[in-house]
Parts: C-alpha cells; sequence; structure tokens
C-alpha cells in the first residue's frame, strides 16, 4: 500500500463535503487533539445528515447476509471470508487487540478511488468487495470494530485537516480507557497526531464539530442541512 502522503494526493478530499466546505476559512480553530469528553462538541443527531443515515440504513440491511455469514461459513459470498475469520477470532481478544486486529484487516484491503462526481459512501460489504478511499476505511474500520463488541459512544469516524500535505482525510478514532486512539489509513494504531487538525466526526447517534469555540444549535443545524445539499 502506499504511504499516506501519496494516498492524499488522489483521495476523495472529504467525506463531508459541504460540512467541511464552511470551514475553510477557519482552520486554524479546529482542534489538534480528539477528546470524547468535551460535550460542548456536540453538534446534531446523526439522522440529521441524511447521507450518513441512508449508509447506515444499507449496512442494516446488508447486515442479513452477514450475520448469516458469521453463523455459517458456507453462506459466505468470497468478499466476506476473511471478515467472518476475523470475527470469530478476534472474539476473546482484549479491546486493545481487538482494535490492532480491525485496523490490521482493513488496511489490508484494495486501495481504489472514484471519480469524485461518482464518489459515494460504501458500507462494509462493499468496502470488502470492491475496496475504497480514505472514508471507506474509517467507516469500515467502525463498523468493524462494532462487530466485535464496542459501544457506539467509544467510536467515530473524523475529518481532518492534514497540516502536512494541506489536505482533507478521513480517520476512526476509538476511546480506549483513558486515551483516545487514531485509526488512520496506513501503519499501526496512534495516540493522537499532532499533526492533523479534527474539524468534526459522526457515529451512529450524533455529529461533533470540533473547531474551537461553540455554535448556536439552530446554526449548527442550518449547516448540517447545507452540506446535505451539496452532496
Amino acid at each position: 500500500m502506499a504511504t499516506r502522503h501519496s494516498l492524499h494526493n488522489n483521495a476523495v478530499r472529504v467525506v463531508l463535503a459541504g460540512l467541511v466546505l464552511l470551514y475553510v476559512g477557519d482552520i486554524g480553530a479546529s482542534s489538534r487533539t480528539y477528546s470524547f469528553g468535551t460535550t460542548d462538541h456536540y453538534l446534531t443527531q446523526a439522522t440529521d445528515y441524511p447521507r450518513w443515515a441512508a449508509l447506515v440504513t444499507r449496512h442494516a440491511a446488508q447486515s442479513v447476509e452477514i450475520d448469516a455469514c458469521i453463523d455459517d461459513a458456507t453462506k459466505c459470498p468470497k468478499a466476506l471470508k476473511g471478515y467472518r475469520e476475523v470475527v470469530l477470532s478476534g472474539r476473546d481478544l482484549s479491546p486493545a487487540r481487538k482494535i490492532k486486529l480491525a485496523n490490521r484487516f482493513i488496511n489490508s484491503r484494495r486501495w481504489n478511488i472514484e471519480p469524485r462526481r461518482d464518489d459515494d459512501w460504501r458500507t462494509l460489504e462493499d468496502f470488502l468487495q470492491f475496496g475504497g478511499d480514505c472514508e471507506d476505511y474509517a467507516i469500515a474500520k467502525y463498523f468493524v470494530l462494532r462487530r466485535l463488541g464496542f459501544a457506539i459512544d467509544d467510536l467515530r469516524i473524523a475529518i481532518t485537516w492534514d497540516m502536512r500535505v494541506q489536505d482533507y482525510h478521513a480517520v476512526t478514532v476509538v476511546h480506549l480507557d483513558d486515551s483516545v486512539l487514531v485509526l488512520d489509513v496506513d501503519g499501526p494504531p496512534r495516540r493522537q497526531i499532532t499533526d492533523y487538525r479534527f474539524l468534526f466526526s459522526i457515529n451512529e447517534s450524533g455529529i461533533w464539530d470540533h473547531k474551537a469555540g461553540k455554535r448556536q444549535h439552530t446554526d449548527s443545524h442550518d449547516v448540517i442541512q447545507q452540506g446535505a445539499q451539496q452532496l
């Protein structure tokens, strides 16, 4: 797999593009560290972002086939065979080892960049079949870790600004004990990455704005709606 720097040059520039475009003039106000404990950053419920809500719904529908695969290897399509082994082997691991297993498994998958006009957010099953780019890696890790027993409140997909390459990037962030681990498209889990500025993040329950300072809730809701309309 190529390095993180070379991947950035061709990757889709943003997962929640409409939201990020509103932040371009204020990147410097964003956070360089990630915290799961700062309630001031809460923006709105996840269902206010239609594209994300649609992806979660598609994943839930595909989970019927995924569950059948986990229960019976003969019912596994080729794309899910490796995933089944990860789930079965990860059941009895410690949380830290589960994170390493999920990160390594997803990072071994195929990097596949779509033309920007055709770019979609891929479910876990679609990613395992077709590969994807940075947001698809982050989404896939999120759902693998959910399957391995991690709570919604301990997982988020974060959109960042990479100061070294001056580009947007998606990662998975995990709350483990008193630490925050960042799962990137290459390398092992890291304890924070100070060259990233966190812009916002999302999970199945909410969306968080990590720019410095507070927004009024009504303004935040408008931001979500404007972003959704631009995608």
